[in-house]
């Protein structure tokens, strides 16, 4: 079976995003982040926020007072549900690393040790 150019893509940065995940743990380095948000930058949030949800509100309203029917449980079903697969995808990032695998095991027994 031949992956298509978009699943290579996706594996990649998949595998690079792990990669890093991966070195995180080791480095144990320091992020510095954004710096904090300045009040303008919160209030034009907000306004957009306050502005979207009324929005919203209002479509659902015009809608409402054209509606003659209920439209509860009219969800559709986007992805075909008869499709059968021969081998269940497995996503187990810890399959073949054994070093993650300790590592994970120990952050486990820490856990419920500190509990």
């Amino acid at each position: 079976m031949k992956l298509t150019d978009d699943e290579l893509t996706f594996l990649k940065k998949y595998r690079t995003l792990e990669d890093l995940e991966r070195e995180k743990g080791i480095k144990f380095f320091e992020c510095v982040g954004d710096p904090p948000a300045s009040d303008e930058f919160i209030n034009g949030v907000e306004t957009k926020r306050q502005n979207f949800m009324m929005t919203k509100e209002n479509l659902m309203r015009e809608k409402d007072c054209s509606r003659f029917a209920a439209e509860i449980n009219t969800d559709k079903v986007v992805v075909p549900t008869d499709i059968k697969l021969s081998d269940m995808p497995q996503w187990n990032t810890f399959k073949n690393n054994h070093f993650s695998m300790r590592r994970r095991l120990v952050d486990i027994f820490l856990k419920v040790a500190n509990k």
